[in-house]
C-alpha cells in the first residue's frame, strides 16, 4: 500500500534547485544568517571543537537565534528539512522526539544523535524537543563524533549554545499569538555588573490549543501548556579565569496518542476518536558549572552537569472509543556527568586536545498496563530500575603536513556497565501474581577513532576526507517475548566522507558540500508488539550514502538568499526478518531520501514616523520519500510546505505578521500499523499569526 497524498513532483523540486544554485553562481557580504564567526575566545562553550566550524573538516549548519526568529522557528522538529539531511519525527509528544541525520537514528531507545545544551548532554531522547529560550545559536555537526563526544553521536550531533550576560545585555520581550489559540509570552534579561560578574535570568510561557480533535470527547488532542525558567550566571575573577553556572527548568503538559484511522483512497487520517484522556506531563531540570582557565601554553576546562527529569505517559493503548486497554508510564531520571578537557594553545605545526568523561545515570521506569478498562482491578504491573555508570578517554592531535595540507586525527575509549532489575506482576483484584523478574547487566567498550584529512587553499576555501567509526550502546527492553530478547546489542558503523567549503566575492557567496557513506553494522530495528509496545532487536547490517549542498548568498546589500538540499539512500544490507520475510534492499523508515531548503529574505528601508525597516521573508521546506515500515508498503510521497513572514522594525520594536505551510499541504507526521489497522497523525495545517519583539 502506498499512502497517496497531493505532493510537489520531485523533478520539479530539483529543477528548481539546479535554477536557483545556478543563480548563486551568477550573482554572487557579510555573514550568512545560517552561520557564526569569530565568538570572544573567553565564552565558548566548548572546546571540544574550534570557534569556527567553516575552517574544520566536518559537514556542519549553524543555526543563529536571527535566523530563527526571522523563520519563525519555534521547537526543535521546525528544523526538519532546513538542515540538510535531518528530520525529527513529529511522532507524538515530546517523549516520542526521534532524531535522523543521514539516515542513522532510533525510534523508541537511546538515540543515535547526541545532543549537548550549553554542555550539558541529553542521554535519552524524552529530553531532547525542548523549550528555546535565550538561544545564541544551534549547531548541528553531522556524521560520527564520537571521538569527542562518545556514545550515541554516530549520526552527529547537536550543540545548544545559549546567550552569555558579557557579550549581551538588556531586557527582551515577546508575545506571539496565532491559530489553533497559539499564545506564547516569553521575556528575559541580561546584565553585567561589573567586568568580573554578569548574569541572565528568563522564562517563557507557551499555549497550543491544538489542531486535531477528538470526535468522541469533543476536545483538541494534541492540546499543549509549557513553561520554562532559566538563570545563568558568570564569573570572571581573574583575566584567564570563567566560570558559568546555568540552570534551566521547564514543565510541559501536553496531549498523546492523537492518532487516527487512515482513509485508504485520500491517505488522510479521518478523525481522532478515544474515550481515554491521554496526555505526556514532564519536568525537566538541567544544571551545568563551567570552569575555564587559559594561559599562553594550554587552556582546560571542566564541566560538572545535572540532569533531572520525571515524566508521566499515559495512553489510550487501544486508539480506540472502545473500554479495552489504556497504559500509564512513568519515568524518573537522574544524570550527573563530569567532564575534564585540556588543549593546546601554542602556535605551531601541532595542536593536542585530551579529555576524560564520567557519568551516572538511573532511570526508574513504571508501566501499568490496563486490560480492560469495565474492569481497573485488572492489569499488568511492569518496574525497571535501570543504571548505567561509565567512563572515557579521548585524544585529538592536528598536524600541519605540509603548508595547506592538514591532517586531524583522535581516538576514544569508552567504558559502560549497565543494568536492568525487572520485576512484573499481574495484578487482580488487589492481589498481585509474579510473572516475571530477573536482572540483567552488560558492559560495554569501545574504541572510536576518526580522522580527517584537509587541504586549506586558503582562509575560505578547503577540501577534506574524513574516516571515523560511529558507536551506540546497547540496551534493555521493556517489553519482550522470550528471555533472549531482553536485552540488545550495540550498534557500530564507518563513515566515509568526502567535503568541501569555499567562500566567494568577499564573502557574499558560501558554498559547502558533502559525500558520505555509511556502513552500519548490527543495526538496532524496532519491532511492534501488537497491543504491548515496541522492542528492540538486532537485524543485521545497512547502508546509507548521500551527499550535502548548501548555498548562501548576499547577491545585493538588501537581499539575501540560503538554499541547502541533502540526499540520502539508506537501504537494509543485509536484514532477515523471519524465515520466510527477508527484507534486504528494502529503504530503512522513518529516513526522508529528499530534504530540500530554499530560503529568501529582502530588507526595505523605510523613513516614516511609523517604521524603519521592512523585511520579506519566504521560505519552502520539503521532505520526502519516507517509508513507515520495513516492508516498505506504506510511504509518505515528497511534501513541501510553502512559509512567509513580513517583519515591521521601529526602533527596538519589531512586528512580524507571519504564516506556515501556506498552501494547507496535507501529509503524515507519523504513521504505524496496529492490529490490522492503520494508523497516523496528520501534519500541521495551515497556520498565521503575528509575534511582537520588544528589546528594551
Amino acid at each position: 500500500m502506498q499512502v497517496k497524498l497531493k505532493s510537489f513532483p520531485v523533478r520539479n523540486v530539483l529543477l528548481v534547485s539546479a535554477l536557483f544554485f545556478s543563480f548563486f553562481g551568477m550573482m554572487a557580504e557579510e555573514i550568512d544568517s545560517l552561520r557564526t564567526f569569530n565568538l570572544d575566545s573567553i565564552v565558548v562553550l566548548s572546546i571540544k571543537q574550534p570557534n569556527d566550524n567553516w575552517t574544520t573538516p566536518v559537514s556542519a549548519t549553524t543555526i543563529s537565534t536571527t535566523f530563527m526568529e526571522q523563520q519563525h522557528l519555534n521547537d526543535m522538529k521546525d528544523f526538519s528539512a532546513t538542515v540538510p539531511n535531518f528530520i525529527m519525527v513529529d511522532r507524538d509528544s515530546k517523549l516520542t522526539s526521534s532524531v535522523f541525520i543521514r539516515g542513522v537514528g532510533s525510534l523508541i531507545n537511546t538515540p543515535a544523535v547526541a545532543m549537548y545544551v550549553d554542555g550539558v548532554p541529553h542521554f535519552e531522547k524524552s529530553s531532547f524537543d525542548i523549550n528555546f529560550n535565550n538561544i545564541e545559536k544551534i549547531e548541528f555537526l553531522r556524521g560520527p563524533q564520537g571521538t569527542l563526544y562518545g556514545r550515541n553521536a554516530m549520526g552527529g550531533i547537536i550543540l545548544v549554545t545559549t546567550k552569555s550576560p558579557f557579550r549581551h545585555q538588556g531586557t527582551k520581550l515577546q508575545i506571539r499569538y496565532g491559530s489553533y489559540d497559539d499564545t506564547y509570552f516569553s521575556v528575559s534579561h541580561s546584565d553585567k555588573i561589573n567586568t568580573r560578574f554578569a548574569y541572565d535570568v528568563g522564562g517563557n510561557y507557551t499555549h497550543y490549543g491544538g489542531n486535531t480533535p477528538n470526535t468522541f470527547t469533543g476536545e483538541k488532542a494534541d492540546k499543549l501548556n509549557s513553561a520554562a525558567l532559566n538563570a545563568r550566571l558568570e564569573f570572571r575573577p581573574k583575566t584567564h579565569l570563567n566560570v558559568r553556572w546555568t540552570n534551566n527548568f521547564e514543565y510541559v503538559d501536553q496531549g498523546a496518542f492523537s492518532y487516527g484511522d487512515i482513509n485508504s483512497e485520500t491517505g488522510r487520517v479521518d478523525s481522532v476518536s478515544t474515550n481515554h484522556k491521554s496526555y505526556y506531563k514532564r519536568n525537566i531540570y538541567d544544571s551545568g558549572l563551567q570552569i575555564d582557565y587559559h594561559n599562553g601554553l594550554f587552556w582546560i576546562s571542566s564541566q560538572t552537569s545535572i540532569q533531572l527529569l520525571n515524566d508521566e505517559y499515559n495512553v489510550d493503548q487501544d486508539a480506540s472509543p472502545k473500554e479495552l486497554y489504556f497504559a500509564i508510564q512513568g519515568e524518573n531520571q537522574r544524570l550527573i556527568s563530569e567532564e575534564i578537557n585540556i588543549k593546546g594553545l601554542k602556535s605551531s605545526r601541532y595542536g593536542w586536545s585530551f579529555g576524560i568523561f564520567a557519568f551516572n545515570h538511573d532511570i526508574d521506569r513504571s508501566t501499568d498496563v490496563f486490560m480492560n478498562m469495565a474492569n481497573p482491578n485488572y492489569k499488568i504491573e511492569k518496574r525497571f530500575n535501570d543504571y548505567s555508570r561509565g567512563f572515557a578517554v579521548y585524544h585529538q592531535s592536528e598536524f600541519q603536513l605540509l603548508t595547506h595540507l592538514f591532517l586531524q586525527a583522535g581516538i576514544r575509549y569508552d567504558y559502560e556497565r549497565a543494568n536492568s532489575v525487572h520485576k512484573e506482576n499481574k495484578v487482580m483484584d488487589n492481589h498481585a501474581e509474579l510473572r516475571n523478574e530477573y536482572d540483567s547487566p552488560l558492559t560495554f567498550t569501545e574504541w572510536t577513532p576518526k580522522a580527517s584529512l584537509q587541504y586549506r587553499f586558503s582562509d575560505h576555501t578547503q577540501l577534506y576526507a574524513t574516516l571515523a567509526k560511529g558507536y551506540k550502546t546497547g540496551g534493555f527492553n521493556t517489553v519482550f517475548e522470550t528471555e533472549e530478547q531482553r536485552t540488545f546489542n550495540p550498534e557500530r558503523s564507518w563513515n566515509y566522507e568526502i567535503g568541501g567549503k569555499s567562500s566567494f566575492f568577499e564573502g557574499r557567496l558560501h558554498a559547502e558540500f558533502a559525500l558520505f557513506y555509511i556502513d552500519i553494522q548490527n543495526q538496532q530495528i524496532k519491532q511492534l508488539l501488537d497491543l504491548q509496545g515496541m522492542k528492540i532487536f538486532n537485524a543485521g547490517n545497512s547502508v546509507s550514502k548521500g551527499f550535502e549542498v548548501s548555498f548562501l548568498a548576499k547577491p545585493l546589500t538588501r537581499l539575501t538568499f540560503n538554499a541547502a538540499y541533502g540526499y540520502t539512500h539508506a537501504t537494509f544490507k543485509n536484514y532477515i526478518y523471519s524465515e520466510t520475510i527477508d527484507y534486504s534492499g528494502n529503504y530503512l523508515p522513518f529516513v526522508p531520501k529528499h530534504t530540500l531548503s530554499l530560503i529568501a529574505g529582502y530588507r526595505i528601508p523605510c523613513s516614516s514616523y511609523l517604521v524603519d525597516h521592512i523585511t520579506l521573508n519566504a521560505g519552502y521546506t520539503g521532505l520526502g520519500e519516507i517509508h513507515w515500515n520495513e516492508n516498505n508498503e506504506t510511504k509518505q510521497p515528497f511534501y513541501g510546505l510553502l512559509n512567509g513572514s513580513v517583519d515591521m522594525e521601529k526602533g527596538r520594536m519589531n512586528l512580524s505578521v507571519w504564516g506556515k505551510n501556506l498552501t494547507n499541504a496535507h501529509y503524515l507526521g507519523y504513521y504505524f500499523e496496529m492490529s490490522k489497522r492503520k494508523l497516523g497523525k496528520p501534519g500541521k495545517p495551515f497556520t498565521a499569526g503575528v509575534t511582537l519583539t520588544y528589546d528594551l
